[in-house]
């Protein structure tokens, strides 16, 4: 609604929620972000085959191990050697990757992987006995018949392979991996895989290999240079390629979803990164992470890292766009408010993923309350946190998922608070109720669960009154209040518990309000005390608090906004009588110079200021305040007469009606009775001398 197109005087309300409230802020997807261990570049001299085989059985074996990677690695700097050397260097190796220093097993890990690349037997690596190769290793080495007893069992590898992942939280794995080398690798395999038939053994054999690849791709993205490298065309259709992609059955099931967490974990790390929302769409991950949704929603980890995913992407209007188009996907998102409820890592971010979508599209706030009938879940889950965040000790729940066994990196989420998943509820809250016919089914059919909500926001503004601190909880708790007090047009009869609430509303609005910290909260208090003016029980009230006298003062405020809402509030207090009596001279000063510095671009401001003036207009009136109005509203007139000549302007047009009505309206110059208690005017001295001989002179 646009009060400032209307002519009429009733009262108006300023702030009916509009279609958009705004993007809730970014949050984090990673906590550790800022922690991301930097590269350290591997300073180790090259060195021969003779060194290697001399210093095999060597104490120091990172040396030798480093030594021995750096050979693989720059092969071709090393081809004179025979068979026999090249078999020993790649035992030991092999041998080294179960040692028990984790420098040593990492590097025991690359080098033996860039081994069996440089000799073209990467094929071994998968093989559950010993066969021969197709075809010969480009060297000429006749040694691939004795190379895979080498391995002992492909198992016992990847078995050393992930116990070395799961002590990848080390900083020190992370910065041993920085080269890029082991990536490369991995992507080879990957890449591998692809070739392999698909059929129901070989898959449940292939998935356990793959799920360890994406645990270290994974670890590997956590790291912001290396992330980076990966956000490639390459990469990416590459890792699209796995996700979902396998045909479901019973006997690799539990495989399946460890692999397909691990993908997702994999992408929720290269999500940080800033362009990774163009590089998703293009490579049809939004669509990969729809399906997760709608194929495995009961799978708390793969859950938990798609809406991570998929928060960070609803930033992006498009995603969506893709994510709005599958209906089942976002039933279930929505039923997350009562499956989950008691989970604060899962509502953030359904929260936050919906109350982006609800800003960019109408229609997902009318599926979740009228086709999903959500709303009573989410309302029942902002009761579960509002609980566990004013009245902590009524809870006998504890969260769900602190007692998983989550994987290592779902400890960085363990710094997010009860307040956190508040904030984000009230902003989907608040969004939704932008939809003026599901505001008053609320206010019609649920008028208890109304005013509960009302009174529950009122106790989170009572107890977070630091506005430098808190300001993102008082922010929303206040834009959720205006959309909830819109269409409340009169306090509900015989309620005096309710109206009290109202009474300690507008009293605490007063601390919001009346400060010079945060402009966006004392604009969202101002907008909650214009729907409380219109309500005559609650002008008095206003009045008593002296919360008007300060919005008054606020006239003066060099912002925009706060001098468009105190506007608004004055407008619905000038209904009342007593009010208009005791601050018409202070209210004349003010507006008048609000319209002093107006131009034609803040027509808004203008309109109002001067159905103010209208209402404050009578036949008592000071002949010194009707000439301050008459000049003001007759030079912002003549402004408005230039811009109509040279162009037609409905919204000028208006305004200039509203400037003919009060000048039209303003008494006439008289003669003021000057007896005490008087005040009466009249037009000629001689109607004033028989007046004062009739009633004053006996």
């Amino acid at each position: 609604m646009n009060p400032e197109k209307k002519l009429t005087l009733n009262k108006i309300t300023l702030n009916r929620p509009l279609q958009k409230i705004g993007l809730p802020p970014k949050i984090t997807l990673n906590k550790q972000l800022e922690s991301r261990p930097q590269s350290s570049k591997l300073d180790i001299q090259p060195v021969n085959i003779n060194w290697l085989i001399d210093n095999i059985y060597q104490e120091n074996k990172l040396e030798w191990v480093q030594k021995c990677y750096i050979f693989f690695k720059d092969w071709t700097q090393n081809t004179e050697c025979n068979d026999q050397n090249k078999e020993q260097i790649l035992k030991q190796s092999i041998q080294l990757i179960d040692y028990n220093d984790l420098q040593v097993r990492l590097y025991a890990i690359k080098a033996s992987l860039f081994g069996f690349i440089t000799l073209n037997l990467l094929e071994l690596l998968f093989q559950k006995q010993a066969k021969p190769l197709v075809r010969r290793p480009k060297s000429g080495s006749k040694i691939q018949e004795q190379l895979p007893s080498l391995l002992y069992q492909p198992q016992q590898v990847m078995a050393i392979l992930q116990k070395t992942a799961q002590l990848s939280n080390e900083n020190v794995f992370l910065n041993l991996i920085n080269d890029n080398s082991l990536s490369f690798i991995l992507f080879r395999f990957l890449k591998l895989f692809t070739q392999l038939t698909r059929d129901q053994v070989t898959t449940q054999q292939q998935l356990p290999y793959l799920n360890l690849i994406f645990v270290i791709i994974k670890n590997i993205a956590n790291n912001q240079k290396e992330a980076q490298k990966l956000l490639q065309p390459t990469y990416i259709q590459l890792i699209e390629n796995y996700l979902h992609s396998f045909p479901y059955d019973q006997q690799y099931e539990q495989d399946l979803l460890h692999l397909y967490t691990s993908i997702t974990a994999t992408l929720r790390n290269l999500a940080n990164e800033n362009n990774s929302v163009e590089m998703y769409l293009q490579n049809g991950i939004i669509k990969k992470l729809v399906i997760s949704m709608v194929n495995y929603s009961n799978n708390y980890e793969l859950i938990l890292n798609t809406l991570r995913i998929m928060s960070k992407m609803s930033l992006n209007k498009e995603c969506c766009e893709y994510f709005l188009q599958n209906t089942d996907a976002m039933q279930n998102i929505s039923s997350f408010f009562k499956t989950y409820q008691t989970n604060i890592y899962i509502i953030i971010r359904a929260s936050f993923l919906l109350a982006n979508m609800t800003t960019y599209f109408e229609g997902i706030r009318q599926l979740i309350y009228y086709k999903f009938n959500q709303f009573g879940d989410i309302i029942k889950c902002f009761d579960y946190f509002w609980t566990k965040e004013i009245n902590p000790q009524q809870l006998n729940q504890i969260d769900q998922f602190s007692q998983s066994r989550a994987a290592w990196d779902f400890q960085i989420l363990q710094s997010e608070k009860d307040i956190d998943a508040l904030i984000r509820i009230i902003r989907l809250i608040a969004n939704i109720l932008t939809i003026e016919q599901i505001g008053l089914d609320i206010l019609k059919n649920y008028s208890n669960e109304y005013r509960i909500l009302i009174t529950k926001l009122l106790k989170l503004l009572q107890k977070n009154t630091q506005i430098t601190k808190q300001q993102e909880i008082i922010s929303c708790t206040l834009s959720c209040l205006s959309n909830l007090t819109f269409y409340e047009k009169q306090t509900f009869l015989n309620d005096f518990e309710y109206k009290n609430v109202k009474y300690e509303l507008i009293s605490t609005l007063g601390h919001f309000i009346i400060q010079n910290e945060d402009q966006e909260v004392c604009c969202d208090g101002l907008r909650v005390l214009s729907n409380l003016s219109r309500q005559k029980d609650l002008i008095k009230q206003i009045m008593k608090s002296r919360i008007s006298e300060g919005v008054i003062v606020l006239l003066d405020s060099n912002s925009r906004e706060v001098v468009y809402y105190c506007l608004g509030v004055i407008l619905n207090l000038l209904q009342d009588q007593d009010f208009k009596k005791k601050e018409n001279i202070n209210l004349i000063d003010y507006i008048t110079q609000v319209l002093n510095d107006c131009t034609t671009n803040e027509n808004d401001i203008a309109n109002i200021g001067l159905k103010c003036l209208i209402l404050l207009l009578d036949s008592n009136l000071n002949q010194e305040y009707s000439s301050k109005i008459e000049k003001a509203v007759s030079n912002f007139g003549n402004v408005c007469d230039q811009v109509l000549k040279v162009k037609e302007n409905n919204e000028l047009s208006n305004t200039r009606q509203l400037i003919n009505q009060i000048i039209n309206n303003i008494p006439d110059e008289g003669y003021p009775c000057m007896q005490p208690n008087c005040g009466r005017k009249f037009k000629t001295q001689l109607e004033l001398q028989i007046h004062v001989k009739r009633r004053h002179i006996l």
